[in-house]
């Protein structure tokens, strides 16, 4: 194939140099030797029509072997210049034809020009009859990555990092974007049906690129790409309601049908990260892979205990290619923001940035393997739900041995009716669960979408998997969440912006009354009145209010509220009658309760003892050191005290009023630490002939806090009274 691509790449450019040359011979300048009369610029001495083979073989030779030494090179100039520096590259091998070939050429002064002018008009015609006869249609037999080239400049030291390779990256993306490019567009054209005759007839076999439709090629590119570009797929496939629904159906297989590498490659890995081949460390190992996706697939396995596991098997050289794209997308993002201010105002590299960052946490698996823990232990108080447990002595940074989860994907809705479960309960323990993860714990999974979502048709069971990709929310971002959900559930428009303001970085000044105005309109238009359907497109809106206004969302909210949106696309699938934002406010009266147990209370306040007292003992060692130089001071006979009581009636009232409106504030402390651990102590005993006890806590709850109200008010009443 590759021998045939060549002589067929030797035929293009033999003839588009024909008819440059040609071309050219219309191009006149002034003769330098005989004033009054014009040459061309191009001139080949002794012309004979054979020349123009050789010229062809020359110049491809050339372009193979110089043009990716070059790019190699000059990679990051290629991106700098958006792609016009690539006209160089081709100028420079068009004049080392001219320089190598056995014909004596003349060219018009400035040469460099000409030559450049040359360049253009050639890659003009060979693009015109590449695209044409498909010269450079894709082809499906192997990944760019695997190329011999690729593999072998891997092994050099420090090669995973370097500029080299980016810029060798940078080629392949070219080269299969060109030509997957160029294949969907001729796909519709009437040229398609000679394209494909000719490009058939020179490889002496069908392509398989010919049967599928533009999605499907769409897919395949991304595959062939790479896992940089397949996370880009998956990330457009989870905005279900942005994409057609054949391009969202296509992208969707990106999560689990990417095609596995062969097992020698696999069994390699595994003994570069635990030491020893598969056979010895497992009862049992399949050799072909039951699932595989961008970064690496999963094989069948036995533990020596009979234990049923999946291991999970990076693809090799993965993370240069993967280091390698992110340099490429930086440059390519630092470009456009030195020339573009939109770009400068969302901080385009900085999106980037994070987004490489991820990728790369992703590719340790101890991060995985310790999400997937920490997740499991917080989704030990939900029925029927949990996270898939991993065996650390049978995991490494490439390699992680987890539980065997049986299973379907939770939107596979024949396999759960045929089980007998019930779909909405289901998804009520699914959301319940996931809104427990972002609004009481702070941790969760950063992309629930189907694939990573199993149910066990046995049990019901529902099952977290991969764990690469969680979100985490302090405190005070949980709560401006839980305000944001309160507010869209109210249809409170001025809240909304409120919140939405305050969570929101301000990258320009914000004009606020067209701010709220705007606000306003999406909530009657999108909330209100529900003609934007889901809430995820709702948040889609709302995100691109805040962009219009200067306004960025904290990054790990927005994981969130694009969690939350995907987590909705999955019930819509179960129950197409469920609302998430009223869901999310019926559960934020039993969160709370989980959040403000007596244990979780008691512990809390021992933390903020436990600082405090941090805080003293930092303090401590200074006492000795002042007491020492006041020694040295009274020793020396230089003890010195200024002591001034012009004031000091008031700051002694000062001091006094502190203290009461400190006792006040220790007081209302009490208060809600009392009251919230009589209050869930009451409801903890509450049984079917004590049900009145809640009712009692709200009583104890009411009376304590007028109290506390009335000791407040005499305090500071006391306080503030003149002496």
């Amino acid at each position: 194939m590759t021998t045939r691509r060549f002589w067929f790449q030797v035929v293009i450019n033999s003839i588009a140099l024909l008819l440059t040359f040609v071309l050219l011979r219309f191009f006149r300048v002034p003769s330098p030797d005989t004033p009054g009369t014009f040459v061309p610029v191009f001139t080949i001495n002794d012309w004979m029509w054979w020349m123009i083979p050789v010229l062809g073989l020359l110049f491809t030779l050339i372009s193979w072997v110089l043009r990716p030494v070059l790019l190699m090179i000059f990679g990051r100039l290629v991106i700098q210049t958006f792609g016009l520096f690539l006209l160089f590259i081709d100028a420079l091998v068009f004049w080392l034809t001219t320089r190598l070939s056995p014909f004596q050429f003349e060219i018009a002064s400035p040469v460099i020009f000409w030559i450049l002018i040359a360049a253009i008009i050639f890659n003009l015609f060979k693009f015109l009859l590449g695209a044409l006869v498909g010269v450079d249609r894709p082809q499906l037999e192997h990944a760019p990555s695997e190329g011999i080239i690729w593999k072998r400049l891997e092994k050099l030291p420090g090669f995973s990092n370097s500029r080299l390779a980016e810029n060798l990256r940078l080629q392949q993306v070219y080269d299969t974007l060109g030509s997957f490019a160029l294949e969907i567009a001729m796909e519709r054209t009437s040229l398609n049906n000679f394209r494909r005759t000719i490009s058939n007839w020179v490889y002496r076999q069908d392509n398989p690129i010919e049967k599928m439709t533009a999605p499907v090629k769409v897919r395949v590119m991304l595959q062939q790409l790479g896992p940089t570009y397949v996370k880009f797929g998956q990330m457009a496939a989870s905005q279900g309601q942005a994409l057609p629904q054949e391009y969202e159906v296509e992208l969707e297989k990106l999560q689990n049908t990417v095609p596995p590498v062969p097992y020698a490659q696999a069994r390699q890995v595994i003994i570069q990260e635990l030491g020893k081949p598969p056979e010895e460390l497992f009862a049992t190992f399949e050799q072909d892979a039951f699932a595989a996706a961008s970064t690496a697939q999963v094989h069948r396995a036995t533990l020596r205990d009979g234990t049923p596991v999946a291991v999970k098997v990076q693809r090799p050289n993965i993370v240069t290619m993967v280091n390698a794209d992110i340099g490429i997308l930086k440059q390519l993002t630092q470009t456009v923001e030195r020339v573009n201010q939109d770009a400068r105002t969302v901080d385009l590299s900085g999106i980037v940035q994070e987004f490489g960052d991820g990728v790369r946490r992703e590719l340790d698996y101890h991060n995985e393997a310790y999400h997937a823990r920490r997740l499991g232990d917080n989704m030990q108080t939900q029925t029927g739900v949990q996270v898939c447990a991993v065996y650390p002595e049978y995991s490494s940074t490439k390699v992680m041995t987890m539980q065997f989860v049986r299973g379907v994907k939770i939107t596979n809705a024949a396999a759960l009716d045929a089980a007998g479960i019930d779909r909405e309960d289901l998804g009520r323990r699914f959301m319940r669960a996931f809104l427990k993860q972002v609004m009481v714990d702070g941790f969760f999974h950063g992309d629930p979408h189907p694939g990573n979502l199993l149910v066990d048709t046995d049990t019901g069971v529902l099952t977290f998997i991969d764990l690469g990709l969680v979100g985490v929310l302090d405190g005070t971002k949980r709560m401006d969440l839980i305000d944001l959900v309160l507010s869209l559930y109210q249809k409170d428009a001025a809240s909304i912006a409120d919140v939405l303001l305050r969570l929101s970085q301000r990258l320009r000044p914000v004009n606020l009354v067209a701010y709220r105005a705007d606000m306003e309109n999406l909530v009657q238009q999108y909330v209100i009145y529900g003609s934007g359907g889901a809430l995820s497109s709702v948040m889609s809106r709302l995100l691109g209010l805040l962009q219009e206004h200067g306004l960025r969302l904290d990054r790990q909210l927005t994981l969130a509220l694009k969690a939350i949106s995907q987590c909705e696309e999955t019930m819509l699938a179960l129950n197409t009658k469920f609302d998430v934002v009223a869901f999310a406010n019926d559960q934020l009266g039993g969160f709370a309760a989980e959040a403000f147990t007596q244990e979780k209370i008691i512990a809390s306040v021992k933390q903020q003892l436990m600082v405090a007292g941090k805080q003293l003992a930092r303090r401590i060692p200074s006492l000795p050191d002042a007491t020492n130089m006041w020694l040295d001071q009274y020793m020396s006979g230089r003890f010195t005290v200024h002591l001034d009581t012009s004031d000091l009636g008031q700051q002694v009232d000062s001091f006094g009023g502190s203290v009461q409106r400190l006792t006040a504030g220790l007081i209302i402390t009490g208060i809600i630490i009392g009251t919230a651990i009589v209050a869930s102590q009451l409801v903890a005993f509450q049984t079917a002939s004590a049900a009145w006890l809640p009712y009692l806590a709200v009583g104890v709850f009411v009376s304590m806090v007028l109290v506390g109200i009335i000791v407040i008010w005499n305090s500071l009443r006391t306080g503030n009274r003149p002496r």
